[in-house]
C-alpha cells in the first residue's frame, strides 16, 4: 500500500504533462536568429492553448515567409493555393503550409501575419479541413493581436476594437459590466 500511495502522485502528475512536439520546417526567405525565437516561443503559447481541445501530441508544419509579395504569390501560385487579394497570409490545410506574403510592412506586422497563420494551422488540426469560419478567424485575429512580453503573451486591444465595443455600448447590444467580466 506504501509503494501504491508514493508512485500515486507521480503517475498523476505525468498524466497531467502534455507532451505537444511541434516541428516547423522553415522556408522562403531567411528569418533572422531573434524572428525565429519569438515564433518558437509564440508557437508553445498556442500549443498550450489548443492542447485543451483535443490537439495532436504531434504536429509538423511548414512555414514560408517572403521578403516580396511578388515572390510569394509566385509560390503560392506553383503549389495551386488561390488568394483572396488584400491577403498578407495564407494558409493551406492541405498540404499544411502557411504562407507569408512580404515583409514590406515591417518585422512586427508580419509576425503578427505569421501568429495569425499558424493560429490556422492548430484550428484546422483538432476541427479538420473546413472549421466555421467565424471560429477560424476570430481566433485567428486574436492571436495575431497578441504581443510577446518577458514573463507573458498578451492581447492587445486595437483601435478598432475599441471603437467597435463603444458601439456596441451606445447601441444597447452589449451590457458593459459583464462584458469587461
Amino acid at each position: 500500500m506504501r509503494i501504491f500511495l508514493l508512485f500515486f502522485p507521480v503517475f498523476f502528475f505525468c498524466g497531467l504533462l502534455h507532451a505537444q512536439t511541434v516541428k516547423v520546417e522553415y522556408g522562403g526567405d531567411p528569418l533572422p536568429e531573434k524572428d525565429r525565437k519569438k515564433i518558437e516561443q509564440f508557437l508553445q503559447h498556442e500549443v498550450d492553448f489548443y492542447s485543451q481541445f483535443g490537439l495532436p501530441d504531434t504536429l509538423s508544419l511548414q512555414l514560408y515567409v517572403f521578403e516580396n509579395r511578388r515572390e510569394a504569390i509566385d509560390y503560392l501560385e506553383s503549389i495551386n493555393v488561390s488568394l483572396p487579394i488584400k491577403a498578407s497570409g495564407a494558409y493551406s490545410p492541405k498540404q499544411q503550409k502557411a504562407v507569408i506574403l512580404g515583409r514590406e510592412n515591417g518585422r512586427e506586422r508580419s509576425l503578427a501575419i505569421i501568429y495569425h497563420e499558424l493560429s490556422h494551422h492548430f484550428v484546422s488540426q483538432i476541427l479538420g479541413k473546413r472549421p466555421p469560419s467565424w471560429l477560424n478567424e476570430g481566433l485567428s485575429e486574436y492571436f495575431e493581436h497578441c504581443t510577446i512580453h518577458k514573463k507573458a503573451v498578451r492581447h492587445t486591444f486595437t483601435e478598432y476594437e475599441q471603437g467597435r465595443v463603444r458601439t456596441m455600448y451606445m447601441l444597447g447590444e452589449v451590457n458593459l459590466p459583464t462584458f469587461l467580466k
